[in-house]
């Protein structure tokens, strides 16, 4: 089945990838596990993960992290993952927005195809500013590593959706260059 309007692969490919990222920074950022491990210094011998805004302990329910625990630092990852989220949802949906023109047969504006781009790249970099606070500010300030503390799945996830929404963005732009 043909594609509408000269809507190609390429143009859903881009789409999907952005949204595949996007799915993935959302659960990133809502998931407890950018550290995992033993933290003896509060918590002895028991299992601790940590995010962006909860720490669970084996032996008791998910918590807010305590204001005085959260640094500059922990909060400005925070800030950047949001916002790279944010990023990334924007350039999904005039992704989409221009699917819904194409299929209409409307006129699209050539600037949406670069603020796609920009979009994915500016979730790119928060993604990456947001990671290197953690991994350089949080982690390494708290001692983590020498506390046996591991990186969790939710940084690795956070780190995968930024990427993708960058080549996803890179995909659609190349996709409306080429095909327009």
């Amino acid at each position: 089945m043909a594609l509408p309007n000269g809507l190609t692969a390429l143009h859903c490919t881009g789409t999907a990838v952005i949204g595949v990222g996007v799915l993935l920074q959302i659960v990133a950022l809502a998931t407890p596990n950018w550290t995992y491990g033993k933290y003896y210094k509060y918590f002895g011998d028991s299992k601790v993960k940590a995010g962006l805004w909860k720490f669970c302990v084996e032996t008791l329910k998910c918590q807010d992290i305590p204001e005085e625990v959260l640094t500059d630092e922990w909060n400005t990852a925070g800030a950047f993952a949001i916002l790279g989220m944010l990023a990334g949802l924007m350039a999904l949906s005039l992704t989409c927005i221009h699917f819904v023109l194409r299929i209409m047969a409307k006129p699209t504006n050539k600037i949406v195809n670069v603020v796609v781009l920009a979009a994915c790249i500016v979730a790119c970099l928060c993604v990456v500013i947001s990671t290197s606070c953690f991994g350089g500010g949080v982690y390494k300030q708290e001692d983590f590593d020498k506390e046996g503390q591991k990186i969790g799945y939710s940084l690795i996830l956070s780190v995968v959706g930024g990427y993708l929404i960058g080549l996803g963005g890179v995909l659609f732009l190349v996709a409306c260059v080429k095909y327009s």
